[in-house]
């Protein structure tokens, strides 16, 4: 005999964001404590080679003095202006190949302000900045439904190589973007470099952080979601300049506001990206088709808000339909890595647990939450048994360590909400006995690392993966308990060996095939333009090690 179903179990917009009740729960626990790429991408198909088409690091692009002409399917058509004001970028990129992306938009914040006929883009790629040594060109569409967005599958590239690109659109001439390959599939890379980076509230900050990402030395910028934030707010540094999103115009509208910035788009031209969303992309803590209120259309705002992330991103994946946007994928790094990008939003099971404080919720150890999906967490599994990389990195977006105080969780839209599913992960790595297996994380705007043993928390058992949480870039933890209260109760959990609750900046992944270490970048400040950087923290994890190296 079943069950009949649980109703969803959503809270209410009166009621506290997951960061407010991180931040009610460790004030309560703090008064308690007083007292007493295989050379590729490939999605789940497995398909590496599949051609995705949509429709300098300065951030002002080079233009003619007047608009011009161009062919478009309907004849000659002026442009209405300088069409590049979103700047360029590349992603997802094969040993062969690399996907390019460009946005025609001369009034990026009313639309786009282009007519609505397809227009011919112009591209190249060459070996210099100079464009004296082009290797691959060609012409795609500019489509009005996908909002006149390019997304150019370069192909014929040698593996493991810089190059340079650009697009035209008359006497129109982009940005120059630069980007790489990945090494061939049967190569031995001596190492890799990311930068991981989340959560970029706009009107939190300047991206200050960027402007530092950008003079990196990298291969790859793996983004953890949060890319935009939806609502309509007005922060303490800039504005959002509408209200709260909910149409697909309203999307595109706010991406081209965050696009528009000119570090972002500098981190952008300079290096390749991987982009995965969050939740805020849609709207705040939604799960699957349930958003976090009753909205008897939101599934026709997650299919606008999937549209738009699509549009804005160079990434390796089919266009979106009204069912959804399939982005979880991988890509090798030669023999020396492989990376698991994942979607934990689309295909997780409702929220055991609402969000309100100190709510008794007896479903965590009863009821079985799904944070993946079959399909997904059998495609993951599969891919780390049989992986011949030495390291495997997964990159996605909430916090999978078992973060209490006094048995009080923090954060149930995180993994400590979904506990059998954590804990079927970590039977996995312990059965397989898998080594060099590193979680990347987001979400909670703080930075850390932490140990993850066989039994989620428990340090008796034996170490079988170890986290890398990065804080924002902006986005700050809502909160009126100080970061230093935080930071002294983290100090009572044994596995977490590093952690920030009061720094904005990213962290940078330096892979070998002794060692792979990580270093907390943060800034100074997000309240200025420009603002210097440290190196905050930098922790190592052997080959072969089980566990963090502590300095």
């Amino acid at each position: 005999m079943t069950s009949p179903p649980r109703p969803p179990r959503r809270r209410s917009r009166t009621s506290p964001t997951r960061r407010e009740f991180l931040w009610q729960v460790v004030a309560a626990a703090s008064a308690s404590a007083c007292g007493g790429v295989a050379g590729g991408t490939e999605g789940p198909g497995g398909d590496s080679s599949s051609t995705t088409t949509g429709s300098s690091t300065e951030a002002t692009p080079t233009t003619t003095d007047a608009p011009t002409t161009t062919s478009g399917t309907t004849g000659e058509l002026a442009l209405p202006g300088p069409p590049f004001l979103l700047g360029v970028a590349s992603g997802d990129p094969l040993a062969d190949r690399v996907i390019l992306w460009t946005r025609l938009a001369p009034d990026p914040l009313a639309g786009g302000g282009m007519p609505d006929v397809a227009i011919a883009v112009a591209w190249e790629v060459a070996t210099d900045e100079a464009f004296t040594d082009v290797v691959a060109s060609g012409e795609a569409l500019a489509e009005p439904a996908f909002a006149h967005s390019v997304h150019v599958d370069a192909t014929g590239l040698s593996p493991d190589r810089w190059y340079f690109y650009r697009f035209h659109a008359g006497d129109y001439t982009s940005p120059v973007g630069r980007t790489r390959t990945l090494p061939a599939p049967d190569s031995a890379p001596e190492r890799l470099r990311l930068a991981s980076a989340s959560c970029q509230r706009f009107t939190t900050g300047y991206y200050t952080a960027y402007a530092h990402v950008a003079e990196e030395d990298l291969d790859l910028v793996l983004f953890l979601g949060d890319y935009i934030y939806e609502n309509g707010d007005s922060g303490p540094v800039r504005s959002h300049m509408s209200e709260e999103c909910r149409t697909l115009l309203d999307y595109r509208n706010r991406y081209a506001l965050y696009r528009g910035d000119a570090q972002l788009q500098a981190a952008h031209h300079r290096f390749p990206w991987a982009v995965i969303w969050d939740d805020h992309e849609v709207d705040n803590n939604y799960v699957a088709d349930i958003s976090s209120v009753d909205d008897p259309e939101f599934l026709a705002r997650r299919t606008a808000a999937y549209q738009a992330f699509y549009e804005h991103m160079p990434i390796r994946v089919a266009p979106p339909t009204p069912e959804g946007l399939s982005i979880y994928r991988k890509f090798s790094w030669g023999d020396l890595a492989e990376v698991f990008l994942l979607d934990t939003r689309q295909y997780r099971t409702d929220q055991l647990c609402m969000d309100e404080p100190g709510e008794d919720c007896g479903e965590l150890e009863t009821e079985d939450g799904d944070m993946l999906g079959p399909e997904q967490e059998a495609w993951l599994t599969e891919g780390l048994k049989t992986s011949p990389a030495i390291w495997k990195l997964i990159a996605q977006q909430i916090v999978f360590s078992k973060v209490d105080f006094s048995g009080l969780l923090i954060n149930w839209d995180q993994w400590d909400g979904y506990p059998k599913a954590r804990q079927r992960m970590l039977d996995f790595l312990a059965t397989e006995q898998l080594q060099n297996v590193v979680i990347l994380a987001g979400d909670l705007h703080v930075g850390g690392m932490a140990d993850l043993n066989a039994v989620a928390g428990d340090t008796n058992t034996p170490v079988v993966a170890v986290e890398i949480v990065t804080t924002s870039i902006t986005s700050s933890s809502e909160t009126d308990v100080p970061p230093e209260t935080i930071e002294q109760l983290v100090t009572t959990i044994p596995q977490i060996k590093h952690f920030n609750a009061h720094s904005r900046g990213y962290v940078t992944v330096e892979v070998s095939r002794a060692e792979l270490r990580a270093r907390f970048r943060i800034v100074d400040t997000i309240e200025a333009e420009t603002s210097a950087i440290e190196t905050e923290a930098e922790l190592t994890v052997l080959a072969g090690v089980a566990g963090i190296q502590v300095p």
